[in-house]
């Protein structure tokens, strides 16, 4: 019997969910976490907002964040009100969001969170270092959807991946985009440093760079000119340097003037960084293009939600298990009895 969802995180000092799509279940795998209660402090906090009744973006009801006595909260000063634990005030972070001042609390007691956290990369990892410091030590962070993850992913040591029927009512099309998401976060690091090249460059440049490791070029990654710049390098060994979103556009251009891509190594920060479909990473790598990226995500497990907001729900056990086969990593369903890893090979992740 492979490990459970609990034991998987076990020794990270850091794990981000994240979601293919709203309502994927990030909520309900984070209270599954919680009310595990480790031998350990934990702390909780989120990417934005989250631990409100009723999604803001598609009006359905959401799962309420439960916390025991003990566990840290992270949350924006205007929701703590809004919070029914008993708490004690440890921190203020001087970090702000619409909602107010982020400050850290130790609940006193059980009871229901709404949670609200940074945005940006720089003070997630900042909070995240708040909380170990006043004895935290596992914090368990709410990630976004889609691509907006990118703040979590980077702050943390372990990833979860949330999918399921929101995301499509196909049970083939939710297997298939997983598997083209999770193999963009698990992209081949890029060792070399490529910092020098990325110095003062804008938040959504590309650096072209030839096999010297020169600059040969720079374009912003949003103009139509970028796909033009790239391909004029055409024959010559080039990388192509995003310090943004790696766009389906650009890529599309690329691909529509280049027929042979053998010369190039695409490179981005991080898996989310890529805006692509399965479709054109197929074409890029056929045709000899590399991709990279200068952080790799370690992304330890999947999770499956089989019920959409709609009411449709799905064979969770069959899409568990295919879906684990596809990819190569445990699958869960956490509202699963056993809440172990779906697979026929689940004795490879004892």
């Amino acid at each position: 019997m492979g490990r459970s969802l609990a034991e998987l995180i076990e020794g990270y000092s850091c794990v981000a969910i994240i979601g293919m799509e709203k309502n994927a279940g990030k909520t309900t795998v984070l209270n599954h976490l919680l009310s595990t209660r480790p031998p350990v402090v934990q702390a909780i906090t989120s990417i934005g907002y989250d631990g409100e009744d009723t999604d803001q973006v598609t009006a359905t009801d959401k799962p309420s964040i439960y916390v025991g006595c003990g566990t840290m909260v992270a949350t924006a000063s205007s929701l703590l009100g809004q919070c029914d634990f008993t708490r004690e005030l440890l921190r203020f972070t001087g970090f702000h969001t619409p909602m107010g001042e982020v400050v850290i609390t130790r609940a006193r007691s059980d009871g229901f969170a709404q949670i609200a956290g940074p945005s940006t990369t720089v003070q997630m990892s900042s909070l995240i270092n708040m909380l170990h410091e006043l004895g935290a030590v596992q914090v368990l962070v709410d990630g976004a959807a889609a691509r907006k993850s990118t703040a979590a992913i980077a702050s943390s040591e372990a990833c979860i991946l949330a999918t399921g029927a929101a995301f499509s009512p196909d049970p083939d099309d939710i297997i298939e985009q997983t598997r083209h998401y999770t193999e963009l976060l698990t992209l081949p690091e890029f060792e070399p440093d490529t910092v020098f090249a990325l110095r003062n460059a804008d938040a959504n440049s590309c650096i072209l760079l030839d096999q010297g490791g020169n600059i040969c070029g720079r374009v912003s990654a949003l103009s139509d000119e970028c796909a033009d710049l790239i391909a004029g390098r055409n024959g010559q060994p080039t990388m192509a340097l995003f310090n943004g979103a790696v766009t389906r556009p650009v890529l599309q251009k690329l691909l529509d003037k280049c027929r042979q891509l053998d010369w190039l190594q695409i490179v981005a920060e991080d898996g989310t960084r890529y805006l692509i479909n399965s479709r054109q990473k197929l074409d890029l790598t056929s045709r000899g293009a590399r991709l990279a990226v200068r952080r790799q995500v370690n992304l330890i497990a999947v999770t499956v939600n089989p019920t959409a907001p709609s009411g449709l729900k799905l064979d969770s056990a069959e899409l568990c298990d295919r879906l684990s086969e596809k990819i190569g990593m445990p699958v869960f369903d956490v509202y699963a009895a056993q809440n172990h890893a779906f697979s026929r090979k689940a004795t490879q992740y004892a």
